[in-house]
């Protein structure tokens, strides 16, 4: 088809307005009276006189891999990078419409984890040009402790960090910010035992006069799906570092060390518990939208996979 440059640069307008204002079809998925985002209205009480909300979402488990890292890994590397890839059709699209909802109703981002599927040169390309000037704060997953190395884990978590760190405006071991009269505090839980510079910025967030809300990657207990869907599948995949020790051992995986946690990690969960101003924590990794009861002024929310649209607008009040 002959198409002459006035004709182009009307289509490239239409499809620029189509990106920059959301109501315009970027969220259809081309099936009839389906979108690519189901957003969840949340209403969380944490004792603040003005409503303020936020955008939660997690797990979009990007999975960009260049030459360069196709190249580097080995065979059966490649195999994964090609598995990964279908298994997250959507991450891009529901990455972008999950953006575009954010900005049109100017909601601060909160994102708990496996925002990447590995951490790849590829991965870090696309992180480089789509969060300039984001207001986006991260709790680092367990899917970013993942590089094209042979180990299924990267040998070396605190390169990892550092590799990702640049990228994003919060630190990814313990951060604070607070919005609306609440203090947000991120802190990265996705790989082992905590650590105790994480546990001792945590617990130092407790002493200012603020509401709290946790964000991390992995759920401290057992949700009520995850163990109904465990029946199900036979499959035992979720670790939960702040379960008590007779519930890890009937999900514990044979031989696992994932599933082991230390005393210091178990108690970190059991005194936060405690702390009245803890009003909400939010987290992601099941894959399966939750609430649950954490303590006795507050609740743990699990939003749903990224990758398949799912995300959560919430009004704390």
């Amino acid at each position: 088809m002959n198409m002459d440059r006035r004709t182009f640069l009307a289509l490239g307008a239409s499809a620029f307005a189509t990106r920059a204002f959301p109501e315009l079809k970027v969220f259809e998925t081309g099936i009839a009276d389906e979108q690519v985002l189901k957003v969840n209205q949340l209403e969380i009480n944490v004792g603040i006189n003005k409503p303020f909300k936020a955008f939660h979402f997690s797990d979009t488990h990007l999975n960009f891999f260049d030459a360069v890292d196709f190249c580097a890994a080995g065979r059966e590397k490649q195999k994964h990078f090609h598995r990964r890839w279908v298994r997250f059709p959507q991450a891009v699209q529901s990455f972008l419409a999950s953006i575009d909802y954010a900005r049109a109703r100017q909601l601060p981002m909160l994102h708990t984890g496996d925002l990447l599927d590995v951490t790849t040169e590829g991965n870090e390309r696309f992180l480089e040009h789509i969060l300039t000037g984001l207001d986006l704060q991260l709790a680092i997953g367990n899917h970013e402790y993942q590089t094209r190395a042979v180990e299924h884990y990267d040998s070396e978590p605190e390169k990892v960090r550092r590799r990702l760190q640049r990228f994003f405006r919060n630190d990814l071991t313990v951060a604070s910010r607070v919005m609306g009269g609440i203090n947000f505090v991120s802190f990265d839980n996705a790989r082992g035992n905590l650590r105790e510079e994480t546990i001792a910025g945590v617990r130092a967030e407790f002493d200012r006069p603020l509401p709290i809300v946790l964000l991390c990657h992995i759920p401290p207990f057992y949700t009520a799906k995850f163990l109904d869907n465990s029946v199900i599948s036979k499959k035992r995949i979720l670790r939960a570092q702040g379960a008590d020790e007779a519930t890890i051992n009937a999900v514990r995986r044979p031989k696992n060390i994932w599933d082991t946690y230390d005393r210091k990690t178990r108690e970190f969960y059991a005194w936060t518990q405690t702390r009245p101003q803890l009003k909400a924590v939010l987290c992601g990794h099941t894959h399966f939208e939750e609430a649950d009861g954490f303590s006795e002024t507050s609740q743990m929310y699990v939003t749903g996979g990224n990758y398949e649209g799912y995300c959560q607008e919430i009004t704390f009040c």
